[in-house]
């Protein structure tokens, strides 16, 4: 088996990683923040110029969590997967007084109780430019597109 690098409409920081690998049928997401086009293309000429990294923008933090979900979900699918195939999701967040209101965003993207993955959810000592989440994943593809 060969690990394949998966590629989704998700924007990319141009840091040392890949966001998403298939592995025969486990998927592997890295670490998502909620980091949306603008602030991604921000980053990587920061990085090639030498400049100061740019501040995270000011989101309120559900919408930080729905864009992080959205990237979670785009890149599980384009692994042939979804996010009910999920087996294990760790949660960083940066305030851990913010936990109910991510629950709410959370729990729009599972079709149950019965399909959520199991999962960790801690503070983080400091996340990724200091914005209000980040979610790693692992999952697997469903034999025949059954879950």
């Amino acid at each position: 088996m060969e690990k394949q690098v998966i590629k989704a409409d998700v924007p990319e920081t141009g840091g040392p990683f890949n966001l998403c690998i298939r592995h025969g049928d486990l998927v592997y997401v890295s670490g998502l923040p909620p980091f949306e086009e603008a602030y991604c293309a921000s980053l990587r000429q920061a990085r090639r110029d030498g400049t100061p990294i740019p501040r995270f923008p000011d989101i309120p933090f559900e919408r930080q969590a729905e864009i992080v979900m959205e990237h979670l979900k785009r890149l599980v699918e384009a692994a042939g997967s979804n996010l009910d195939c999920l087996l294990k999701v760790t949660v960083w967040l940066r305030d851990q007084s913010m936990q109910e209101s991510f629950d709410r965003v959370y729990r729009r993207y599972f079709a149950g109780a019965e399909t959520l993955p199991a999962r960790t959810r801690m503070q983080a000592g400091r996340t990724p430019m200091d914005c209000g989440l980040e979610i790693d994943a692992i999952g697997y593809v469903p034999k025949n597109g059954v879950g």
